[in-house]
Parts: C-alpha cells; sequence; structure tokens
C-alpha cells in the first residue's frame, strides 16, 4: 500500500533553498568575472593593434620624407 511521505521541516526547506540560491549566485559571478577578463583581453589587444598601427604608419611617413 502506499505510504505518504513525511513533511520536510521548515529548517531544512530553508537552507535548501538557500543553498539553491548561493549555487546561483556563484555561477552568475563566475560567468561575469569570466565575461570582464574577456573584454579587458580584448580591450588590451585592441589597443595593441592601435599602437602598432600608429608606429607602422609613423615609420612609413617617416622614411617617405
Amino acid at each position: 500500500m502506499a505510504v505518504p511521505k513525511s513533511r520536510r521541516s521548515k529548517a531544512k526547506g530553508k537552507t535548501r533553498l538557500s543553498n539553491w540560491k548561493k549555487k546561483g549566485e556563484k555561477a552568475s559571478r563566475l560567468a561575469l568575472n569570466s565575461a570582464k577578463t574577456f573584454f579587458q583581453k580584448e580591450k588590451k589587444e585592441a589597443a595593441l593593434a592601435l599602437m602598432k598601427e600608429k608606429s607602422n604608419s609613423q615609420a612609413t611617413t617617416d622614411s617617405v620624407e
């Protein structure tokens, strides 16, 4: 015969909910940090490319004169 499950106490329910929320917060924090890192690297690479482009254009204009 089927037996109903016993109820989960409020304390257990709250701790489970708290753990579930913390897990989501941790995942979102990690995602945000990795996105920030990615865009910082892109920014640095773009800045380096601009610097190289400027130095190359200055070198060519100096040699033409």
